[in-house]
């Protein structure tokens, strides 16, 4: 049986997700709803339509053409659609203006391969894939199919995951990485479940077990947010978390940003944080300067 996976996008030659030129995979899907997630058309695993308000005359092509029945026209006159996305891509077919987008692809890791083996040439100077998503780890065994033939081509593997799931997912992949950028949103628990919809305790505990394990070199990334997780307790917390990982390379501080605004008012919902700025390199500083005692470990932000 071919397993097959929901991929979002590919994204070449990134010099963010690991060491040289990398192409990243995203999958679809989260098991997490963070309050500033700003890849909204990430979080759910089903497929789904949005329609660009920029572009789009409401002329109602999309809607006539829909098999599932499922896009229709909103009160304010915007086009939508309800849950039941089949993924056929009729919607974008019938679109005269290129102003429906389709959010998820099904594939098998071998057509996976095809599109990460066109970047071939970045493969051999240090440049590598990385699983991106959404979350990597809601499809365990599609990343570890995907793995398994980069390892045998050659090719460098890294991951990046919020680190939300059982060891038994996370376990399977480690030995076909060289590195892991693994997220911590927020070190409280209670305020992480606000935030975030789940606790933290998972995923701590993950990246402890990673660490013992030695086989791979841990990267760790915050995103920060004004009156989320600025304040310097959390990051004193962290930085005491830190010091217990022998195998961690660097902790990376990404500050808000306002780009998936538009892509919540597109896929018709509410954007979270309206109204939120972001931060200064100077805030940034004030707040996260526990992680300079560090030792060892480099400390990027932005």
């Amino acid at each position: 049986m071919v397993r097959r996976g929901r991929v979002l996008r590919f994204e070449r030659s990134s010099n963010k997700d690991g060491f040289g030129l990398r192409t990243v995979v995203f999958f679809k899907g989260c098991p997490l709803k963070c309050a500033w997630c700003s890849t909204p058309e990430s979080q759910s695993i089903a497929y789904e339509a949005a329609f660009l308000r920029s572009a789009c005359l409401r002329c109602g092509r999309c809607e006539s053409a829909c098999p599932e029945g499922i896009i229709y026209k909103s009160e304010g006159g915007t086009m939508r659609a309800k849950s039941g996305c089949s993924g056929c891509s009729a919607c974008v077919d019938a679109c005269p203006h290129d102003a429906v987008r389709l959010y998820g692809r099904e594939m098998t890791a071998g057509e996976v391969m095809e599109e990460i083996q066109k970047d071939s040439i970045f493969f051999h100077h240090g440049g590598g894939v990385t699983l991106s998503g959404g979350e990597v780890l809601m499809q365990p065994e599609f990343a570890l199919e995907i793995l398994t033939l980069c390892r045998e081509s050659g090719i460098d593997a890294a991951i990046e995951s919020c680190g939300f799931a059982g060891w038994e997912a996370v376990a399977p992949l480690l030995d076909y990485l060289n590195g892991i950028f693994i997220d911590v949103k927020i070190m409280d628990g209670a305020k992480h479940r606000r935030y975030t919809g789940a606790d933290n305790a998972a995923i701590l505990d993950n990246i402890l077990r990673i660490d013992a394990s030695g086989k791979t070199k841990i990267t760790i990334r915050t995103p920060f947010i004004p009156t989320v997780n600025d304040d310097v307790e959390n990051y004193e917390s962290m930085a005491s978390f830190c010091e217990r990982l022998h195998n961690l390379s660097a902790v990376e501080i990404l500050p808000y940003h306002r780009l998936g605004i538009e892509t919540y008012r597109n896929l018709g919902r509410e954007a979270p944080f309206p109204d939120l700025l972001p931060p200064s390199r100077e805030e940034i500083e004030a707040a996260v300067f526990p992680l300079e005692r560090l030792k060892n470990v480099a400390l990027r932000i932005g």
